[in-house]
């Protein structure tokens, strides 16, 4: 199993009225590509972020790769997070003065597999993720959106995780470049043998997903 949540519920700080996730059972098998789709502010990326570790839920059980997350401290969260899943974040979150190598290296540097080949490893994904070499060395900041969008990929590919968990990342892109970003990133996903979690408002998304929920069946969905 990639994910099984139980009983798991978030809340803002002790005011159960804010409580802005419920959910009852809900899991992803391993190797499932899963799209989230849901309404600005149902809670989309709360979800994300209790799965990757980022956030502890207020009470549930939350197994991710058949460990559960709401055991572990917050740096036990981290490590496990760097040596096992892969973020990508809908503002990128890249360094702005690092260039793209180096940007993708970083996230090397947090994982226990070390990065004695990460140059090499982020040469290779920038070529599958066909931005040019010319591109490599400049600072992030002076990339279009769509270039840092397939670094930021590449970075959340470098450690081959299990598990690529992905909140709005096309949501920069026009149609084309969206349906040929989605292709790649599916074919890149097959030859690594992932699971993607993948959250979008977008549902011309749903044909490249193996299943598609809305944020609010899985939130009704009983224990």
């Amino acid at each position: 199993m990639a994910v099984q949540l139980t009983g798991v519920q978030f809340s803002y700080g002790n005011d159960s009225q804010r409580q802005l996730l419920d959910i009852g059972q809900w899991r992803v098998e391993r190797g499932e590509r899963v799209l989230i789709h849901g309404p600005s502010g149902a809670g989309k990326t709360t979800l994300l972020n209790i799965m990757s570790g980022l956030l502890p839920c207020t009470r549930g059980d939350v197994s991710v790769l058949d460990q559960r997350l709401d055991q572990m401290s917050a740096k036990q969260r981290d490590q496990f997070r760097a040596n096992n899943i892969g973020c990508v974040f809908q503002r990128f979150n890249l360094i702005p003065y690092l260039n793209a190598v180096d940007n993708i290296g970083l996230a090397s540097t947090f994982s226990s597999g070390g990065n004695a080949h990460r140059r090499d490893e982020a040469s290779a994904l920038l070529d599958a993720l066909m931005i040019e070499q010319s591109d490599w060395a400049k600072p992030t900041s002076n990339l279009s959106m769509g270039q840092q969008q397939r670094v930021a990929i590449a970075r959340a590919l470098i450690n081959s995780p299990a598990l690529l968990i992905a909140d709005e990342p096309t949501s920069s892109l026009d149609s084309e470049n969206r349906d040929n970003f989605l292709a790649l990133l599916m074919e890149l996903i097959g030859k690594r043998d992932m699971t993607l979690i993948f959250v979008s408002h977008d549902m011309a998304l749903a044909e490249h997903f193996t299943r598609l929920e809305a944020l609010s069946d899985i939130t009704q969905r009983p224990w």
